[in-house]
């Protein structure tokens, strides 16, 4: 009888390599029937199609090659999962609009699950009755919130002031605005989430914002963490990328823990709510006390009002603070633009006061410089992936559930079928010829769209609005000392910011 060791030859060890490629072919050719087009032949075992995107920095870049080849809405096999890129702007409505139930889920994604303690949460949370349930009372509390003109103006005038004496305070000398935009945004966010008792003079605020800063920024980290995900036995291994995700999140919610005990304290003690956190606890209360509400008490344990804390803080201020730098970044390239701007705010506001809310419908240059500087620096290149709750389809292509699909808002936003010469800086196009704000494209998606839209849409138009018509009321951006403007290429990491820039504030004569 052969032993073993007769069978373990060279030849055979190749013979058994090849046969396994072969049956994992036949594998994704099958999983991937009538599939959006994508690199079959060129898909691996375990790894999947990985060696089949670029290099590069950011979504656009790493799939420049497939894009090329297989069409704006492909196909490939990443890790243990399979995963549609939609970049077309009928194929991005249809997954976001038409088809929104079939769509709505969120992956199961390690890092997801890890932060957002197994996804009780909004932005990373499974469509599910506790997420319906909370994005519910999200958004009433943000329209609550927004319903009172007088408090929001006074919220965000308070940071809107010291961000213009701030910006005096420079002297016409060069600086980096990144800093102290953040904390502004952060500033107002934290008023929303708690009330007064938290902003920049609190000793948790500025260690919550690096905290978050650096989550966001590092694109190396991020990327592999992206990566890693798709591969769910990678949790069971001490990787770097996740061992500073774990450092990170945990250090964020014990600030948040104790932030979270004294709101519940002090809502104890009064019948006020003046925050987001506050009208968590309220309702938390009031389902505790009602007969046969046991299920909707559990939706608001204290795991879920963290998350969602989180999402709050994080999603308030990143995103709206990096918009605001894109616009200076812009304004910089495009003076002429920017003295439009000035002489429409001049007329409407007039010099003996700064704008407000009243003053938004007669700026409609305003509101369409805002939409220009979303559409083409698009913060949020990518929607958060969505994952298929059942057998769907899109752009007439097969989708099974448990897919993971991804659309494409940069390629959207810069689609040339869409947009007149898309990479030029343009606010006009967001007006018509009657000089009114277009507003009802269908092309037009910084916020997404459907079931996942931003929560948080309502809020970011404001402080967009607010803060950027008082800065352009009371000053003129200008490039360095040395005449250098600020690179409009960007970085990504979860989002899509600028490149650190200096410019200089020129206070106007009012």
């Amino acid at each position: 009888m052969a032993s073993f060791d007769e069978y373990l030859t060279i030849g055979n060890i190749f013979l058994v390599i090849f046969f396994l490629l072969i049956l994992n072919q036949l594998i994704v050719l099958y999983q991937f029937r009538k599939m959006p087009p994508g690199p079959r032949l060129t898909s691996l075992p375990f790894i999947g199609n990985l060696l089949s995107f670029d290099s590069g920095d950011g979504f656009m870049k790493i799939t420049a090659s497939l894009r090329k080849k297989y069409g704006r809405v492909f196909s490939v096999k990443i890790g243990s999962f399979k995963v549609v890129i939609a970049g077309d702007t009928a194929s991005v409505k249809e997954l976001l609009v038409r088809k929104s139930a079939d769509y709505a889920g969120r992956p199961p994604l390690h890092s997801f699950m890890r932060s957002t303690f197994d996804g009780k949460d909004i932005a990373a949370g499974d469509y599910s009755p506790a997420w319906k349930f909370h994005r519910k009372i999200f958004i009433a509390a943000i329209r609550r919130y927004l319903s009172d003109k007088q408090v929001v103006e006074k919220t965000i005038a308070e940071q809107a002031t010291k961000l213009m004496q701030y910006f005096e305070d420079q002297s016409l000398k060069d600086f980096d605005p990144a800093n102290v935009l953040m904390e502004s945004i952060a500033n107002v966010s934290c008023h929303i989430l708690f009330g007064k008792r938290f902003d920049s003079s609190h000793s948790d605020f500025k260690e919550l914002l690096k905290l978050n800063d650096d989550f966001f920024s590092d694109y190396d980290i991020n990327t592999q963490r992206f990566l890693l995900d798709f591969f769910p036995i990678a949790k069971f291994f001490p990787f770097r990328a996740y061992r500073l995700m774990y450092e990170m999140i945990d250090q964020v919610y014990e600030i948040l823990r104790r932030q979270l005990k004294i709101q519940e304290k002090e809502s104890s003690n009064s019948a006020e709510v003046d925050s987001l956190t506050g009208s968590f606890l309220q309702e938390k209360a009031a389902a505790e006390n009602e007969v046969g509400a046991e299920e909707r008490a559990s939706f608001l344990s204290d795991e879920y009002m963290l998350s969602n804390m989180r999402d709050m803080f994080v999603a308030g201020y990143d995103t709206t603070s990096s918009t605001l730098r894109w616009a200076i970044a812009f304004l910089v390239h495009h003076p002429e633009i920017q003295k439009e701007l000035q002489n429409q705010l001049d007329e409407v506001v007039g010099k003996d006061r700064m704008p407000n809310l009243d003053d938004l419908p007669n700026l409609p240059l305003v509101q369409a410089m805002i939409m220009e500087t979303q559409r083409l620096g698009n913060v949020a290149e990518n929607t958060l992936p969505h994952y298929t709750l059942k057998d769907t389809t899109l752009a007439g292509f097969r989708v099974p559930k448990d897919t993971i699909v991804f659309a494409n808002l940069a390629q959207v936003h810069l689609d040339p079928s869409c947009w007149e010469n898309p990479h030029s800086f343009n606010p006009h196009r967001h007006i018509d010829a009657d000089g009114q704000l277009i507003t009802n494209t269908g092309n037009f998606l910084p916020f997404s769209a459907g079931r996942r839209v931003c929560a948080g849409e309502a809020l970011a138009k404001v402080e967009l609005f607010l803060f950027l018509s008082w800065m352009l009321h009371k000053f003129t951006f200008l490039p360095s000392e040395d005449g250098t403007v600020p690179d409009l290429e960007g970085h990504t990491g979860l989002t899509h910011f600028p490149a650190l820039y200096k410019i200089r504030a020129k206070k106007r004569s009012l």
